[in-house]
C-alpha cells in the first residue's frame, strides 16, 4: 500500500521529488563530498543529481514509496531528502535521510526520519523497518536511535561496517 503523501510535521513537509525543479536544490545536497561522506558511492555529479531524483520519482510511482524531498516549511527551502529503499541484501525496507549541510544541527534528520517511519509502519505492511548506518556516522546513528529504532547487528554492507537498525510494528 501507499504511503500517502505529503507528511507534515511541524517544521517539515515531505513530497515526492519533481525532478527537472529539484535538482538544482539537490546540487547542493548530493554534490557535496561532506554531505555525502557516508554513502555508498559519495558525492554525485551534477549530471547525476537530475537522474537520481528521476529513479526516486519512478520508485514512487511503481512502490508508493522512495526517497523524498524534504521542504522547511518556514522558508520553503527544499534541505534534503528522507524516505525508503529496498535494503538488496535483506529485502528489507530501509529508512533514509540526507540532508545538506546548512541544515545539519537543527533536529530536521531526526523530526523527518520520525515521521516517514510511523508513516511505513502504518502503511507498508511490514514487521520491521532498518536503518543500515556508516559504523563512522555516529549522528546519523544518534538519529535512529532518537526516533526508537534499536541496534541489532554490526554487518559488512557496501565494503565497509555498518549498524544495523531495526524498528517494527
Amino acid at each position: 500500500m501507499p504511503i500517502p503523501l505529503p507528511i507534515e510535521t511541524e517544521r517539515l513537509l515531505v513530497r515526492p521529488f519533481v525532478p527537472h525543479t529539484d535538482s538544482e536544490s539537490m546540487i547542493a545536497v548530493y554534490c557535496d563530498p561532506e554531505v555525502m561522506r557516508y554513502i555508498p558511492g559519495g558525492a554525485l555529479s551534477a549530471e547525476s543529481v537530475r537522474a537520481t531524483l528521476e529513479e526516486y520519482a519512478q520508485a514512487h510511482e511503481e512502490r508508493g514509496f522512495s526517497s523524498w524531498a524534504l521542504i522547511e516549511r518556514a522558508s520553503g527551502r527544499l534541505i534534503g531528502d528522507t524516505g525508503f529503499d529496498i535494503f538488496a541484501p535483506t529485502g528489507e525496507i530501509e529508512l533514509g535521510y540526507t540532508l545538506a549541510r546548512a541544515a545539519w544541527g537543527q533536529g530536521y534528520a531526526t523530526e523527518a526520519a520520525k515521521a516517514c517511519l510511523a508513516a511505513g509502519l502504518e502503511h507498508l505492511g511490514v514487521t520491521r523497518i532498518i536503518a543500515v548506518v556508516d559504523i563512522d556516522n555516529e549522528t546519523s546513528q544518534r538519529v535512529a536511535e532518537r526516533i526508537g529504532m534499536a541496534r541489532v547487528e554490526t554487518i559488512e554492507a557496501h565494503g565497509r561496517p555498518h549498524v544495523l537498525f531495526g524498528a517494527g510494528p
